[in-house]
């Protein structure tokens, strides 16, 4: 693990100018003393790093400090390229792309006869099919952040609003097998995540903007429940359902308890999370809260209504 966390070390300082010993220290999830005893180390290996004083101080490397194509095998290049050129399967980058060929043809010099292998990982987070507007987008929205251009986007929100937004593209963001936009929006004069299949339209515009200096830490990466009231939920699930909820809050959150299906978790409490569970239709029952049970006896009573 020591070792583990000194090349990590090791590439952070070697991919960017300067790095503070908080940053590692959070990252590597370990004390800011056990950081300046890595880079000791790493110092003792040879490595050249010196230390900037100051607030904007930290760690950095020599710029004349490289590493040779074999410092990584065969194996290792291969599992990088495949990963990048799933990455740019999905959302096409011409830096990725050139930083690919330039990893093909360093291996190839290096060890003869190489040949990448077929990948064994595929990104495709489009809807079932045709996934060509939706690939599209993602095009559009790496553009304006690659040309710090603004983008005016169509958006319909959770509750079925349809704005029209002008927004600043920093950061596309993957999680939970969705694709985001966390972008500063002019609309409500903040940053924001847009997911990605809610974008009707996008155009570059021709205004730029200045980007925001934006790290990692800053993102609200528990955005699904951003600006919404949450509440924790309790339901029984049939089994005829059970795949289907455990795809939607995750295996881990459901439960064998007393021969039933339980799920648990903290939800957005809106009217989203009350016609979620009606397409389930019998096959979910609301356990707690009770005012969420309230809410969807009162829809189905709504429902029968119209027959």
């Amino acid at each position: 693990m020591k070792f583990e966390i000194m090349m990590g070390i090791l590439f952070e300082l070697l991919s960017k100018k300067c790095v503070k010993a908080q940053y590692l220290a959070y990252k590597f999830e370990v004390s800011v003393r056990s950081i300046h005893r890595y880079v000791s180390a790493l110092e003792g290996a040879g490595v050249p790093i010196y230390t900037l004083r100051g607030n904007q101080g930290g760690f950095a490397i020599i710029d004349t400090y490289k590493f040779s194509s074999t410092f990584m095998t065969v194996n290792e290049f291969e599992q990088t390229i495949n990963a990048l050129t799933a990455i740019t399967e999905s959302v096409p980058n011409k830096v990725l792309s050139s930083a690919i060929n330039k990893l093909k043809s360093a291996v190839k010099n290096e060890y003869s006869g190489f040949d990448v292998k077929s990948g064994n990982l595929i990104i495709d987070a489009g809807p079932w099919g045709d996934t060509t507007g939706y690939k599209s987008k993602l095009i559009i929205i790496q553009r304006g952040i690659e040309d710090c251009k603004k983008l005016n986007i169509k958006y319909h929100d959770r509750n079925g609003d349809v704005t029209e937004r002008i927004i600043e593209p920093h950061i596309i963001v993957f999680k939970q097998g969705l694709w985001y936009v966390y972008a500063f929006c002019h609309l409500r004069n903040e940053f924001r995540f847009f997911k990605t299949g809610r974008i009707e339209q996008a155009t570059v515009m021709n205004e730029s903007f200045t980007r925001r200096d934006l790290s990692k830490m800053d993102l609200p990466l528990n955005f699904w429940h951003q600006n919404v009231e949450t509440t924790d939920v309790m339901l029984e699930i049939d089994k005829q359902c059970l795949s289907d909820v455990e795809e939607w809050l995750g295996i881990e959150n459901v439960n064998l308890i007393n021969g039933k299906h339980v799920a648990t978790a903290k939800l957005p409490f809106d009217n989203g999370l009350v016609m979620k569970i009606m397409s389930y239709g019998n096959g979910i029952k609301v356990l707690e809260p009770q005012e969420l049970k309230t809410a969807v006896k009162n829809c189905a009573q709504d429902i029968l209504k119209n027959y």
